[in-house]
């Protein structure tokens, strides 16, 4: 039988976090508007819901498992507490920012209906700058930071963020331009 150990659990678990919600943002990101057919945003939309759970999920037993670690537990409070870790204090508290904001996304998005369109979308925004959070996070707290692997991914998902931003922002600017027309 093969188990993890609390450490890879730890690791995994953070790399899955941020995985699952850059594709949450990616996709959240043309689930809406023209650019593709009702059906095909309709997909979108499932897995942009369904990743930035599951994302934020794997984010709060990210933080959860450290708190049972044997090597450097953290307490409960410097999980919830931004910045109060002994380890890597700015860094950690980074991710518990980044962790707070998401939950913030997921509550206004499930209850769009009570705080208004309005509301929902300016608090969607929030989403881009919490996965730049956890990518500073992962990047000045992670034990694997200077491994290639990690950096890779750290800056793969970076470049994929600012190109959904940008594609996003052209789509918007676009749809606007031919409006006024």
């Amino acid at each position: 039988m093969f188990w993890f150990s609390i450490w890879e659990v730890i690791k995994a678990s953070g790399f899955t976090a941020s995985f699952l919600l850059l594709i949450s943002i990616s996709f959240g990101a043309f689930s809406y508007g023209k650019t593709f057919s009702p059906p095909v945003r309709a997909n979108l939309l499932a897995i942009h819901q369904m990743s930035g759970w599951l994302g934020f999920l794997f984010g709060l037993l990210h933080g959860m498992v450290l708190t049972i670690d044997p090597y450097a537990p953290f307490p409960f409070q410097a999980v919830f507490i931004p910045f109060t870790a002994a380890y890597r204090p700015i860094a950690s508290g980074l991710g518990t920012i980044a962790l707070y904001l998401l939950l913030i996304v997921l509550i206004t998005s499930d209850w769009m209906k009570r705080f208004g369109r309005k509301i929902w979308r300016n608090t969607h925004y929030v989403a881009y700058p919490a996965y730049i959070l956890s990518l500073i996070h992962g990047l000045l707290a992670g034990s694997d930071s200077k491994q290639a692997w990690a950096l890779g991914f750290y800056y793969a998902s970076a470049v994929v963020l600012i190109c959904v931003f940008m594609a996003r922002f052209y789509v918007g600017w676009k749809a606007s331009r031919q409006h006024s027309l």
